[in-house]
Formats: C-alpha cells, sequence, structure tokens
C-alpha cells in the first residue's frame, strides 16, 4: 500500500480500524463466554451488536471514498486481546476477572475514541461528508460505551471494596 499524500494516510487509518473493529467483536465474544458477571455481559453483548454495526459503518465509508479496507494490522487491540488471554491464565478470582475485563473494555474504548476523532477529523478536512457522518456517528457510540463502562467500573470497585 502506497503512503504519499493524506488521502493515502486516511485509508491506512480507517483500514487499521476496520481490522480493529473485526477483532473487537471476536474479544468481546471471548470476554463475554469467560466472565462471570451478568451485567457485564449484558453491557459487552450490546456494545457488540455496535461494534458490528460500526465495522459495517466503516464499510459505507470505504464505499463513499471510492476504496477497500486494506489488510491493515490493528495492534493496540491485539495488546489488549493479549494481555486479556494472559491474565485468564493466572486464574484470577472471577470478580477479579471481571472487573479486569471492564477496565479493558475501557482500554479499547478510549483508544477507539481517539482514533474516531482523528477520522473524523480526516474525512472533514477532505471534504468527506457522507464518511464523516458516518464516522462521528461510531464516535458517539464509543464515548457513550466509555461513561458507562466507567460508571460500573465505580460501582464494581465500590461493591469490591466493601465486602474486602
Amino acid at each position: 500500500m502506497k503512503l504519499e499524500n493524506p488521502r493515502d494516510l486516511f485509508v491506512f487509518e480507517l483500514s487499521s480500524m476496520y481490522t480493529g473493529e473485526k477483532k473487537i467483536d471476536a474479544l468481546l465474544d471471548e470476554v463475554c463466554q469467560t466472565v462471570d458477571d451478568d451485567q457485564l455481559v449484558r453491557m459487552l453483548r450490546d456494545h457488540q451488536k455496535e461494534t458490528q454495526q460500526q465495522a459495517r459503518n466503516l464499510e459505507q465509508c470505504f464505499q463513499q471514498i471510492g476504496e477497500s479496507p486494506r489488510e491493515v494490522p490493528c495492534p493496540v487491540v491485539d495488546a489488549i486481546h493479549q494481555e486479556f488471554r494472559q491474565f485468564v491464565g493466572m486464574n484470577p478470582a472471577p470478580q477479579v476477572l471481571a472487573m479486569f475485563a471492564l477496565a479493558g473494555a475501557d482500554k479499547v474504548e478510549h483508544f477507539e475514541i481517539a482514533a474516531y476523532r482523528g477520522l473524523v477529523n480526516k474525512a472533514m478536512l477532505m471534504g468527506e461528508t457522507m464518511c464523516m457522518q458516518l464516522l462521528e456517528t461510531n464516535l458517539l457510540q464509543e464515548e457513550e460505551t466509555a461513561g458507562k463502562l466507567e460508571r460500573y467500573a465505580n460501582e464494581m470497585g465500590r461493591k469490591a471494596l466493601a465486602t474486602a
């Protein structure tokens, strides 16, 4: 893939985000099968549906700009996934695993927020209004999810400390 101008960079970053959304979908499935916290599982399953829609939004964005997704890695998501698997291998208590999974999900959300902010800005500067709107939709969902996760992490932390 040539990387010679801002549009090439945009396609590269969009492709990386597309790869990331696909990997996040799989990661959410793995986390939901591993943790034993019904409320967290419900939250993550709801976000998994959003993640699948976000990938479709990215596909539409590619169509809008006359491109197709490239094979670009998303090492941030890979690292968070690896960290989760390593932690699971340490056989933590169920409550501790749920707290760790929740923190990991929040890490993913903040990565996505930063990535989508950059993509929205680039789409705007390039005059790709339809693509920008799709990216803004994804960004707003990520910000809402981060807020929900952070509120639940606070609640979970207070409960854990009260019983410790």
